[in-house]
């Protein structure tokens, strides 16, 4: 494998779950309280490939979702605040793959939930794409056709009618777009669904621990720690600086549940630090699972 896919796969972990340096276990439920808030809000860190079957596992953490007002996700069609448009360019597919490339993914992604990638040829997420392979390569997870963070956002809006809003800018996104090395991406995605890998067992990363996460929802925080490896802070401290005000004027409107992935939780640079820094009182809620 080479040097470039495996900084590729790397990268791709911040995606999946969150890395984490301290030995101090804590949950990945947070609530939003104080600065004269109308309402408790609540700060959730997902696991993007987990199976959403964990929502029934913690009926607390579900019962905490049935009655906030709003949803607030990194992605979603409503913005917060005044958004300027940028239009977010990606190669098409047939242009970053080789024919028999093209042909080996599609006939993956074919016989998963997901379907063809040939309709998505042109507007298709690459990053969106090896998450999805990373999952379907999981026996819990190959029968699943969204991720942990999608399904909550679905089901907020369909079961529960609730407005739902997410926090990225397309701007930053297009620039983060221009600087992707999609044809290393590419070659990724044709080695993890040609080996079959598991990511998380390639990297052997000690405290990246998937198996704390379902079992207890709880996580290496390292809230006291600054990221250390480059590729985490590039992925995170911009977005999530870009997130702080948004977080705080949805809040300020009503109790939202706020689901991100839980790398932009962690660390003094993290969602939770920026909050307990303007003022806002931030507490763990321990879940219990009962299956």
């Amino acid at each position: 494998m080479s040097r470039k896919i495996n900084q590729s796969i790397i990268f791709l972990l911040l995606l999946v779950p969150a890395l984490a340096t301290a030995q101090k276990k804590e949950s990945v439920l947070w609530k939003i309280t104080g600065n004269n808030l109308p309402s408790t809000s609540y700060l959730f860190g997902t696991f993007h490939t987990v199976s959403f079957q964990l929502i029934d596992s913690f009926p607390q953490l579900k019962n905490i979702i049935n009655n906030c007002k709003y949803g607030v996700f990194e992605k979603s069609e409503n913005t917060i605040g005044n958004v300027e448009y940028a239009d977010i360019k990606t190669p098409p597919l047939d242009a970053i793959f080789t024919a028999h490339e093209y042909a080996l993914v599609d006939s993956f992604f074919t016989k998963s939930p997901f379907g063809s990638i040939k309709p998505h040829n042109n507007d298709a997420s690459l990053m969106a794409m090896l998450q999805a392979v990373v999952m379907l390569n999981e026996e819990e997870t190959k029968n699943q056709a969204m991720f942990f963070d999608e399904y909550i956002h679905t089901y907020m809006e369909d079961s529960l009618k609730r407005n739902t809003f997410g926090l990225d800018e397309p701007v930053e996104m297009a620039e983060s777009a221009q600087k992707y090395d999609y044809k290393t991406a590419a070659k990724t995605l044709v080695y993890l669904i040609e080996t079959k890998v598991n990511v998380n067992r390639l990297i052997n990363i000690k405290t990246l621990d998937e198996a704390l996460y379902k079992k207890s929802m709880q996580a290496d925080m390292a809230l006291n720690e600054e990221p250390k490896e480059e590729w985490i802070r590039e992925g995170t401290i911009k977005r999530n600086q870009i997130w702080l005000p948004k977080i705080i004027s949805k809040t300020k409107e009503g109790s939202c549940f706020i689901a991100v992935g839980l790398g932009h939780l962690q660390y003094k640079t993290g969602l939770i630090a920026l909050l307990r820094g303007k003022g806002y009182k931030v507490e763990p809620i321990r879940l219990n699972k009962i299956k």
